[in-house]
């Protein structure tokens, strides 16, 4: 019996060791990125390749906004429109 109990002993012996690492990669993992190292490692990464200038990411970013903002102008004059119509229909 003294080999098993040995051997219960040792099994317990990892799994508290794992449950400490867990909970180490827990906290770690807890800790996550924020939006601003997010930020951060896309423009050091994008600077480090070259992929993209920061004008060009800002003249993409801008005709974007700009697209979007023409988008839901004219999907609400669109309904506007519509609710204009119906109302004049009945």
């Amino acid at each position: 019996m003294g080999e098993v109990e040995e051997k219960v002993h040792e099994l317990e012996m990892k799994i508290l060791e794992l449950e400490q690492q867990i909970e180490h990669i827990e906290e770690f993992h807890s800790n996550s990125l924020d939006e601003n190292d997010v930020r951060a490692v896309v423009d050091g990464l994008l600077a480090e390749k070259n992929i993209a200038t920061q004008e060009e990411i800002e003249r993409q970013l801008n005709k974007s906004h700009l697209l979007l903002i023409k988008w839901i102008l004219g999907t609400g004059l669109s309904v506007g429109a519509l609710v204009v119509s119906i109302v004049r229909f009945f």
